[in-house]
């Protein structure tokens, strides 16, 4: 007889069985829907939908931008030394041109633009050093000389050693524009200067949309071409473990319907999809294959004790069904916090991932049963080559549950150690973001880097705004002088390259006009000269004015220049020099530090706070339903050391051997618990159920090892060899996939086949043990 005839589970399985053609219809109908739904989505995301969409201070910066100017920004740096030779000029002028009347772009600048200010006694004129050198071509040495040291232009236009240029493509601020546009873009960029006459190799292409298009274009690459891999391997290694088909067959299609089922969901929500909706079908694989793996492998063990078909269905849906369905709360509880995090990406994932976990369960205790009757009573498992594989498996089952009782508490300490030493690990844990470095050292956007930091001043920017209060105005000589100590403070420090501002035109105006007295004063002692100074210089023809300060002369923008590209060191040098400069300026005026790079920084300081309350919550909840599963408070709160042991091994890891880890790694993470908590309570779910039926606690934990450890063992064997393909990926995202997520992977088996087995010893999880008249096989 099967045991708990009277439970849920057995009701349900055998509700399912009567009625097993209504329900593949329904199953058939709801995944056609689903599909339907995939196909409507759009791919299209934008930095606002992703991350910045409720942060208060973006629409803030979208207004600055439009007044000031936008650093969304795409850089082409241009290997050619005579830039300001004729046709040189030529070539970037059809470059320029072709440029400026594509979609999405607002603005384009290049070295043709930067401006001389020369100066007489009653007299201003501005002009391009450029037009001179088409006025006056044997001048060409002497006009170089002047631009390379034109304070506008050294580092930005021009390169250190005045053989490279820059052009500078601005885009447009519109809030909702799609980032998959950028890779489009920047091809079209790239044959502008191509068709005008420049070869690939001289060009260079850096900025944040460029570290955008390159992330887009290696997720979605890989995606396309690795996940389909992975699914063949996956399947492959499915077939190498049972050396049957069914369960290759079973496996493959209960995964593919939740992933389209989750998928369609996701769009159903939100038909733009993200570079978050990628990741979507392999977190739901491995929920799916680690359910229905673990079916398959108690029903082929029913089968061997002897029972019938229908009892083997019904005692492996039942046992293995409470386990799944208590790893498909508790996952689902940790995703569906995810959406606690204050993004609209993450809040979509959240949801996303919670209603695919529970499609996975229900998928998994319905179709699989509904497929094993279906099929004629599998042969046994234990003769040919799966009969070798299962006595590999024995042996390693066997040596782990011995080991376990025999020095419990030697395994207990190696534990210890362990999580002492992955603590260490934690506490050098630090989160970074820099889009570049998630490509391979030899990727052309590395390259291209290396190239931009050598020769320029950097391709990072922070803006800091100065407002002056509402009865005043930034035309004051003693505040601009303390704006120029600022700027020279700033300098002075290692992490930045550059700053200009107001202050540095007003410099160079003054030494035109009074340069006796800008050797010992850099800025005029009147507010009268100040504003006459802005007035000449723009009666004179003097451009970008606005860029520097608004109409009212009460805004000004300082942008400061990074080497590095860092999200969050970006926030944190925004913050300390507007911080510096509130400080020196004192209570006069309101300073505020912008740009897209800082405010992602600066925002992603809240999602890890976000993160962190997530987590907290996740365990909690996680811990109350192994309390609920396991019926008992001790064993639900020892179970956690395992459940956990993934996440800090994988973390612990990352920070005693990387300077800093990128904030993907949050993906491989959530994987990491959902595997931990997977494993952890098929494991002890299974013993509880032992305990239940044994009057021996060795007895039980054999039992245990039987069942569950044999599907514990099987899941990770197949996930491991699986997702190996992705560490083929350029792409450290993908990489990780395929090399970090195996190793917290094996990390999770050892817990569970060694450390809790252990605890289970020493009496730290311990049941009651009770004879009853359910009599089941022990494994022998």
């Amino acid at each position: 007889m099967v045991n708990d005839k009277k439970g849920f589970m057995n009701f349900y399985l055998r509700f399912i069985l009567r009625r097993r053609w209504p329900i593949l219809l329904v199953l058939i109908i709801i995944t056609a829907a689903s599909l339907m739904m995939a196909s409507h989505g759009v791919i299209s995301s934008s930095i606002g939908g992703l991350f910045l969409g409720e942060n208060p201070e973006y629409p803030k910066y979208l207004n600055r931008a439009d007044d000031f100017g936008s650093d969304d920004v795409i850089i082409i740096a241009i290997d050619d030394s005579k830039f300001l030779s004729p046709s040189s000029q030529d070539r970037i002028e059809r470059a320029v041109d072709e440029i400026s009347v594509m979609p999405y772009v607002k603005d384009v600048r290049s070295v043709l633009d930067v401006q001389e200010i020369v100066g007489t006694d009653d007299a201003l004129y501005v002009d391009t050093y450029a037009e001179k050198t088409r006025q006056k071509p044997e001048n060409l040495e002497s006009i170089l000389d002047n631009l390379c040291k034109d304070h506008f232009a050294e580092g930005i236009f021009v390169s250190r050693d005045c053989q490279h240029t820059t052009v500078i493509v601005e885009l447009d601020t519109d809030p909702n524009r799609p980032s998959e546009m950028i890779p489009g873009l920047i091809d079209n960029i790239i044959n502008a200067f191509e068709t005008s006459g420049y070869d690939r190799d001289q060009l260079h292409v850096v900025g944040l949309s460029a570290n955008i298009a390159a992330v887009m274009h290696e997720t979605y690459f890989s995606i396309k071409t690795l996940f389909p891999i992975v699914l063949v391997v996956l399947l492959a290694a499915v077939w190498i473990m049972f050396r049957r088909i069914w369960p290759v067959a079973i496996t493959g299609i209960v995964a593919l319907i939740a992933v389209s089922w989750t998928v369609g969901f996701s769009i159903m929500l939100d038909r733009h999809v993200s570079i978050f909706t990628g990741i979507l079908p392999a977190i739901i694989l491995i929920i799916s294959f680690s359910d229905v793996i673990h079916l398959c492998s108690a029903y082929l063990l029913e089968l061997n004790h002897g029972k019938s078909k229908k009892e083997s269905i019904l005692a492996s849906g039942v046992d293995v069904g409470k386990a799944c369905i208590f790893t498909s709360v508790t996952t689902f509880f940790f995703f569906v916090s995810l959406s606690l995090i204050p993004t609209p990406a993450s809040r979509l994932l959240g949801i996303s991932l919670g209603f695919g976990t529970a499609t996975a369960l229900i998928l998994a205790v319905t179709l699989a049963p509904i497929l094993f009757s279906f099929m004629p009573a599998p042969k046994t498992w234990r003769k040919g080559t799966a009969g070798r594989v299962q006595g590999l498996l024995d042996r390693f089952l066997s040596f782990s549950a011995k080991i376990s009782f025999k020095i419990p508490w030697v395994i207990i300490i190696i534990f210890a150690v362990f999580f002492a030493v992955i603590i260490t690990g934690l506490t050098k844990f630090t989160i970074e973001t820099d889009f570049a470095k998630r490509m391979s050292s030899d990727h052309p956007l590395r390259a291209a880097g290396r190239y931009f930091n050598k020769n320029f001043v950097g391709s990072n920017t922070v803006d800091v705004y100065i407002r002056a209060s509402e009865s005043n105005d930034l035309l004051q000589p003693e505040m601009l002088r303390k704006i120029a100590q600022c700027q020279q403070i700033l300098e002075d420090q290692p992490e930045i390259s550059k700053t200009h501002s107001l202050v540095d035109l007003f410099e160079t105006l003054h030494k035109e006009f009074d340069p006796e007295d800008a050797e010992n004063n850099s800025i005029p002692d009147s507010r009268e000269a100040l504003a006459q100074y802005l007035l000449l210089f723009e009666m004179s023809g003097g451009r970008d004015l606005e860029r520097l300060v608004d109409f009212d002369r009460r805004v000004m923008r300082m942008i400061i220049y990074l080497p590095k590209e860092e999200y969050r060191h970006t926030a944190a040098m925004g913050n300390r020099s507007s911080d510096l400069i509130q400080e020196k300026l004192g209570d006069s005026v309101e300073v505020k530090a912008s740009g897209l790079v800082y405010l992602l920084g600066d925002f992603f300081e809240v999602i890890l706070k976000g993160q962190q309350t997530a987590l907290f919550l996740a365990f909690m909840s996680i811990a109350f339903m192994m309390m609920i599963g396991l019926r008992s408070i001790g064993a639900g709160l020892w179970s956690m050391f395992p459940n956990v042991l993934p996440l800090f091994a994988l973390c612990g890891y990352l920070g005693l051997f990387s300077d800093y880890v990128d904030s993907d790694v949050i993906i491989i993470a959530i994987m990491a618990i959902g595997i931990g908590v997977d494993d952890t309570i098929h494991f002890l779910m299974r013993f509880r159920i032992e305990s239940e039926r044994q009057d021996d606690l060795q007895k039980a934990v054999k039992q245990t090892f039987f069942y569950s450890g044999r599907g514990i063992v099987i899941t990770t064997v197949i996930l491991v060899i699986g997702f190996a393909p992705f560490a083929a990926s350029d792409y450290l995202t993908i990489n990780m996939m395929g090399t970090l997520l195996p190793m917290t992977l094996v990390v999770a088996l050892l817990a569970d086949l060694f450390f809790v087995p252990a605890l289970i010893k020493v009496g730290a999880i311990r049941f009651k043990f009770s004879t009853n008249n359910y009599t089941h096989k022990p494994v022998t």
